[in-house]
């Protein structure tokens, strides 16, 4: 019989053990070849207790995934897409979504295995983050008003959000790839400088001449 919780913190450690179990039997195996008993072990619970907190093995991962897009709603407090400073808050945005991806390197085989087999789970956490910060609505605010003001060029506001976001998440996807292309000797020092590279090249891509 699974022995009940005692405490609520007793609770979160157990659930985050279990989670970061989870990315890693996620990442290394993805969602069809993982298997809940390897994952116990890796966590040092018994199934049971897994099967208790999350009812299968599918629901854990969904938890896995949004677990990392709950770190994405840190950004919300970064700005308020309202100021007079564009660049600062583009900056603002860009340091938060590079802040989520710190010390979270075991993630991004999951988020690559994912996107490989389709995309389904990611795209239900990214749609929730989406609506509930508004991140859509936000930028394509503050795009059409520097469009309204002559700030920037009549581009189109939906490509320039995609080209954004994709660059802000390139490097973070494929930062060994790169770095080994690249000859990037020093990646904290370049992940330190990229957030304001990023802005730099984008703004200065849709700004009018």
């Amino acid at each position: 019989m699974t022995r009940p919780i005692k405490s609520a913190r007793e609770k979160r450690d157990t659930i985050g053990k279990i989670l970061d179990a989870a990315c890693e039997e996620f990442a290394e195996y993805g969602l069809a070849g993982a298997r809940v008993d390897r994952l116990a072990h890796r966590a040092g619970v018994n199934k049971a207790m897994i099967y208790y907190h999350f009812g299968s093995k599918e629901k854990l991962y969904q938890a896995v995934i949004n677990e990392h897009f709950n770190r994405i709603r840190q950004i919300a407090d970064i700005g308020d897409f309202t100021g007079d400073d564009i660049e600062t808050v583009f900056l603002g945005f860009t340091e938060g979504l590079h802040s989520v991806f710190v010390g979270r390197e075991k993630f991004i085989p999951v988020f690559l295995r994912e996107m490989a087999s389709g995309g389904e789970y990611f795209t239900q956490g990214m749609a929730r983050v989406i609506d509930e910060l508004g991140l859509t609505r936000r930028l394509k605010k503050i795009i059409d008003e520097g469009k309204r003001q002559g700030h920037f060029r009549d581009v189109d506001t939906r490509q320039a959000i995609a080209s954004f976001i994709g660059m802000n998440m390139m490097y973070q996807l494929t930062a060994p790839v790169f770095n080994a292309v690249w000859e990037i000797k020093d990646e904290k020092i370049f992940r330190k400088h990229r957030p304001r590279a990023v802005v730099d090249l984008f703004l200065n891509g849709i700004r009018a001449e």
